[in-house]
């Protein structure tokens, strides 16, 4: 049985619905991070499980019981918030103590329990500090102490890294992640970082516009995207359509960009109409052409060096713009905006989503079958 079990959940606010029919689960141990757009509908989703909402419909299960109705004080959640709600006027300990205060904890006790999480999240010498005199890696640290302390069935996230700079972010992933490994506390996280959530996550849930688009490991995420939103909000690739067709036992996708290329053949069959993404990272790119299936021609307009990558702006023949990531910047120096060059990719690498929901998919399938 799984430890958070999300199903069927639907939230509406009067006449708009935030929320529709989103079903997940959680195993114990596991990290699960809800990813989608702002407005996508994954905090009203954190605050039903948390008990801060209630659902519209739907049933949420924690442990095996049903707490769909329970208010919050009645769920052993510890949350950390975007801004972390520390009180300024009290010490370190006390708000990490507080929840332990209010679970009447004898002060020694709380004390003790309180030093435990300080050394646990590295920070044990700040108990009698103002949070006000901690960084924001150390105010997201004590933050997370605090919902730790009493030693809760779930950890809820809510984009508690979102306030740092790009380099301390970074740095908290990891921390985060070594932290919830630690106590290995089934944890929910919600965040709009792709980055953030492949990099912690053992398992992504993809909302858009209230609904589940998918859900699976990162990996699984970003190579398999199972709708056309996916393939867009995850990655930086380049949507292109076209027709396929058969070649010398090859198939072949004829786009509207005017340009072609093979395609693995049990994606899809001769006649068949198809909307495919290529990534940045996965493109290739050559001054002369090398005579292969999987290469055309593009005019690079617009260089970008971003230090660990340089992206080459490029334009296809029709006017498409396309996108090619190359690692660090040797190959900078081989080109300029106006130049021509030849642009490749395997056809293994080639991304073919669905254009519809895969639930609405499904449905399909089963009235065929």
């Amino acid at each position: 049985m799984s430890h958070v079990e999300v199903e069927h959940v639907t939230k509406r606010f009067g006449d708009v619905t935030a929320v529709d029919d989103v079903s997940f689960t959680a195993e114990e141990g596991e990290f699960v991070s809800l990813l989608g757009p702002s407005g996508c509908g994954k905090t009203t989703t954190l605050r039903m499980i948390a008990g801060l909402e209630m659902p519209s419909e739907g049933t949420i299960r924690i442990g095996g019981e049903d707490v769909t109705d329970r208010p919050a004080y009645e769920r052993e959640i510890g949350m950390v918030f975007q801004h972390y709600a520390l009180f300024p006027h009290k010490t370190v300990g006390e708000n990490i103590g507080f929840p332990l205060k209010m679970r009447d904890v004898p002060k020694a006790e709380r004390r003790e329990r309180v030093a435990e999480v300080l050394d646990r999240v590295h920070l044990p010498d700040v108990m009698e500090r103002s949070p006000e005199d901690l960084s924001g890696g150390q105010q997201q640290r004590v933050a997370l102490a605090r919902a730790l302390v009493f030693e809760p069935d779930v950890l809820l996230m809510d984009e508690p890294l979102s306030a740092l700079d790009r380099v301390l972010r970074e740095q908290m992933r990891v921390e985060v992640q070594r932290i919830q490994r630690e106590f290995d506390i089934t944890t929910i996280y919600v965040t709009h970082d792709q980055a953030e959530a492949f990099a912690m996550s053992d398992r992504v849930a993809v909302l858009d516009d209230g609904r589940l688009s998918q859900q699976g490991s990162p990996l699984d995420i970003y190579e398999n995207p199972d709708s056309e939103f996916v393939a867009t909000f995850i990655g930086e690739s380049t949507k292109l359509q076209g027709t396929v067709g058969q070649r010398d036992g090859r198939s072949i996708l004829d786009t509207t960009a005017g340009v072609a290329f093979e395609i693995p053949s049990a994606r899809a069959g001769a006649g068949d109409a198809l909307t495919v993404y290529l990534r940045a990272e996965k493109l290739g790119i050559a001054p002369e052409s090398r005579g292969g299936h999987n290469e055309f021609p593009a005019e690079i307009t617009t260089t970008n060096y971003l230090g660990e990558k340089t992206q080459f702006y490029c334009t296809l023949a029709d006017g498409t713009e396309l996108v090619v990531a190359q690692q660090g910047f040797t190959s900078l120096e081989k080109y300029d905006a106006g130049d021509t060059v030849y642009v490749q990719i395997a056809p293994e690498d080639v991304v073919v989503a669905h254009s519809e929901r895969p639930d609405e998919r499904r449905a399909v399938d089963e009235s065929v079958a």
